[in-house]
């Protein structure tokens, strides 16, 4: 969030955040032979933030500059579900992002520097400015660049997909990071036309936005889908189509284009030649799997039908370790697994006091040692540890407002039938609906214990099931659970990232929970450039959110053990940067 909403899939998330999550492919490269984009002496207030997982790693990489790239290159990889859609302004899931990525091209993307820290670098504007206010931003688009059947990317390209992401008819679920450009709340709201956002096009490689008021974190937000280019004209032939999971449908001008696809089975990308930077892209193909089991992938990377992948348990990492054929990378992800409260009417867990009591009985730390080995941490923010404000920290692992919640209510049952006569409920009758959409073993080990935990410590009873993506999407949108087991990567370093996916007039999900405080705090906190004062702002939103009204419990941060195979070379390790495939290639690979 980029933004990226799905079911939580515990087991294998580690791996889909690397080779998934808006192209964040996680490994550490000591021997950067492929530049690929061209450096711009503009840069944003948060470039030298240090991404605290860069510290993490368990193993030197072999990368030599002395190895020649194979002649032949293609990366075997995989996608943990089927995108909801390939529309840059409609979708919101993991599995999409990480597509656009490789097959759209941004105005900016980031990079890592020689210190793994994030840095933006040049894209589809080839320079930027900022005005002395911090209001005005001018884009200077590349020129040359074309779309796949041959039409010209120009700078209404990106106007229009910007526009057409704050039309409230689009529905967009990234719309609030719209908010932050003049009139962005205004028009998303259909207070006023799209024509008054603050985005101009002066000529065809020109591109200004002015802000509503200065952001320390704006540079970032352009680096995310919604910002990414669009074609007017086959939106408008094609309606809601565009984008639709057929290869006709998905426009392209990225360093990958889609040469086939077969939906929940596989997507094939091929080097875009027509792409400007095509000369410093080295594959030449992508074979990426729908894959979901945590053992099926792990198996796959073991007898070479992967090229890399997150490992999550410590049996098979010890079994690929000894194999002596991997470069292995251990860091903390930018990712929060939780629940989400569905408070809409009908819902059993629609009041604060019975959402407060099964956040006070859960014992993380049992069940991620049962599930998954201990791998994943617990998790008591819901902002990781490892997400910064304007470069500063802003969560501590092992603390947070859920760990005060747990604390201080001593008699989480009594609290939880107090919730139940309010709602006119039967606590002993009652059947609460826990849905997430794990269907691997450890996902059934995890929620079962979940389950477990809640009936035994409350009383009532727990319905838990898991589901394949599309069927708990779609469940997800009809309100038919009572808590959702969701998680949230980040798409960009700083904390606002997380909470505003809460905020009520642009959240995700209709959840139906508002809370007057939480929203004024993420306003304030919007306006001000201030970290300290930003950090309060939103350490206070945070805390209503989870200890006041307990809409989301956190349950766990992802630790990715990411397996790299010795001749997999270019891959980046800072979880921020967005660079996606375009920086791979093979370099002795034996066939």
């Amino acid at each position: 969030m980029s933004k990226k909403f799905l079911a939580v899939l515990i087991a294998a998330i580690l791996a889909l955040s690397v080779l998934a999550g808006c192209g964040k492919d996680t490994g550490k490269e000591s021997d950067k032979t492929t530049d690929t984009t061209e450096t711009t002496d503009q840069t944003d207030k948060t470039d030298d933030q240090k991404d605290a997982t860069d510290e993490n790693t368990d193993a030197e990489t072999t990368d030599t500059a002395d190895v020649e790239a194979d002649e032949d290159q293609f990366i075997n990889t995989f996608i943990g579900a089927w995108p909801n859609t390939f529309d840059p302004a409609t979708g919101d899931d993991l599995y999409g992002n990480g597509v656009l990525t490789n097959i759209l091209e941004p105005l900016v993307r980031i990079d890592e520097d020689e210190n793994g820290n994030p840095v933006h670098v040049a894209a589809g504007a080839e320079s930027w400015e900022v005005s002395d206010d911090g209001l005005e931003y001018t884009f200077h688009i590349r020129q040359g660049m074309k779309w796949t059947d041959g039409e010209e990317l120009n700078a209404q390209d990106y106007a229009y997909g910007i526009r057409r992401s704050a039309a409230p008819e689009t529905a967009c679920p990234y719309s609030n990071l719209i908010w932050l450009v003049k009139n962005g709340k205004a028009v998303n709201n259909g207070d006023k036309p799209v024509e008054e956002l603050g985005v101009e096009t002066p000529d065809d490689y020109t591109l200004k936005v002015t802000l509503e008021s200065e952001c320390a974190y704006f540079m970032d937000t352009v680096t995310q889908r919604i910002y990414f280019p669009q074609r007017k004209d086959m939106v408008e032939a094609l309606g809601d189509q565009y984008g639709a999971s057929e290869i006709e449908n998905i426009p392209v001008c990225g360093p990958f284009k889609i040469a086939d696809m077969t939906i929940n089975n596989e997507i094939i990308y091929e080097k875009n030649e027509e792409f400007w930077n095509a000369a410093n892209v080295k594959l030449q193909r992508v074979n990426a799997q729908i894959l979901n089991d945590p053992n099926t992938i792990n198996n796959a990377l073991l007898t070479g039908e992967l090229d890399y992948a997150g490992v999550g348990d410590p049996k098979w990492q010890a079994q690929l370790a000894e194999t002596g054929e991997y470069n292995r990378v251990t860091n903390l992800v930018p990712f929060t697994g939780y629940w989400l409260m569905n408070f809409n009417e009908g819902s059993n867990v629609a009041n604060t006091k019975i959402t407060r009591a099964i956040a006070a009985v859960l014992d993380r730390e049992q069940i991620i040692e049962t599930a998954w080995n201990g791998n994943p941490i617990a998790a008591y923010s819901f902002v990781p540890p490892n997400v910064r404000i304007q470069g500063e920290e802003f969560n501590k692992e092992g603390e947070g407002p859920a760990l005060d919640l747990k604390n201080d209510i001593k008699d989480p049952k009594a609290l939880f039938e107090e919730g139940c006569k309010e709602l006119g409920k039967d606590p002993a009758t009652l059947t609460i609906k826990l849905m997430g959409s794990d269907i691997s073993n450890e996902g059934r080990i995890a929620i079962e214990g979940f389950q477990q935990q809640v009936e035994k410590a409350l009383g009532c009873k727990v319905e838990a099931s898991n589901h394949e993506w599309p069927d708990f999407s779609n469940r997800l949108k009809a309100n038919d659970y009572d808590i959702a087991w969701l998680a949230w990567t980040a798409d960009f370093n700083d904390p606002s990232n997380f909470l505003e996916t809460n905020y009520s007039k642009t959240r995700a999900y209709p959840t139906a929970w508002t809370n007057e405080k939480f929203d004024k705090l993420l306003d304030e906190a919007r306006a001000s450039l201030d970290a300290k004062e930003r950090a309060e702002l939103l350490h206070e939103a945070e805390r209503v959110l989870i200890y006041e009204d307990a809409a989301l419990v956190p349950i766990n941060h992802a630790v990715a053990n990411i397996f790299r195979r010795n001749y997999v070379k270019g891959a980046r390790n800072n979880s921020f940067q967005t660079m996606g495939l375009q920086v791979l290639y093979t370099a002795g690979r034996d066939n």
